[in-house]
C-alpha cells in the first residue's frame, strides 16, 4: 500500500488511508497517482464511497430523497470523466486518456463520504471539483488555467447533458 493507489485486498485501511491521503494532500496524491493501471481499484474506491454516502443520506433524510440523489450523483460520474476528457483533448489537446481521466475523478469522489451532511454538503461537492481540476493538471497536463477551463466546462456541459436527460422539473426528482 503507496497511499496513491488504492488496492481493495488493503481492506478497510487501505480506503482509509487513501481516502485521508486524497482529501487532505490532493496535489501529492494526484501527483504519486498513476494515470493507468486500470479501472477496478478506482472504481471500487468510487463504489465504497457512494454506498456510505447513499446509506448516510438515507440516515439524515429519507429514502426515496436519498434514491434520487444517489442517482443524479451516478449519473454525473457517468458523464462528468468521458465529458472532462473530450473538454481536455479538442479544447486545449490534452495528453491524458480516458482511463487516467475516469481514474482522477473516482479518486474525487472521495467526498462523496462528507457530501450527504445536510447544508454542509455543497462544500464537500465544491472539493471534488477542486480534486478534478488537480487531477486534471496531472493527467492530462495541463496548466492551472486551462485545467480550471475544462473542469468549469465539464460540470457546465453535464448538467445540460442531465437536465436534457431527465428534463427541468425532473432533475429534483428524477426517479421517485
Amino acid at each position: 500500500m503507496n497511499g496513491a493507489e488504492f488496492d481493495f485486498r488493503d481492506g478497510p485501511k487501505g480506503f482509509v488511508t487513501v481516502w485521508k491521503k486524497v482529501i487532505l494532500d490532493p496535489w501529492e496524491f494526484y501527483h504519486e497517482m498513476p494515470s493507468s493501471g486500470g479501472f477496478g481499484n478506482p472504481l471500487i474506491f468510487l463504489g465504497i464511497s457512494a454506498i456510505f454516502y447513499f446509506l448516510l443520506r438515507i440516515a439524515v433524510s429519507d429514502l426515496v430523497d436519498a434514491v434520487n440523489a444517489f442517482f443524479l450523483v451516478g449519473l454525473a460520474y457517468i458523464f462528468g470523466p468521458g465529458v472532462l476528457m473530450l473538454a481536455c483533448q479538442y479544447l486545449f489537446e490534452g495528453k491524458g486518456d480516458y482511463e487516467g481521466t475516469l481514474r482522477l475523478c473516482s479518486y474525487a469522489g472521495s467526498t462523496l463520504m462528507l457530501a450527504w451532511i445536510p447544508y454542509l454538503g455543497i462544500f464537500a461537492y465544491l472539493y471534488s471539483f477542486y480534486l478534478v481540476f488537480l487531477g486534471t493538471q496531472k493527467v492530462h497536463k495541463l496548466d492551472a488555467a486551462k485545467a480550471a477551463i475544462a473542469t468549469l466546462s465539464t460540470i457546465v456541459v453535464a448538467t445540460i447533458i442531465v437536465i436534457f436527460v431527465l428534463g427541468e422539473d425532473r432533475v429534483r426528482r428524477p426517479l421517485l
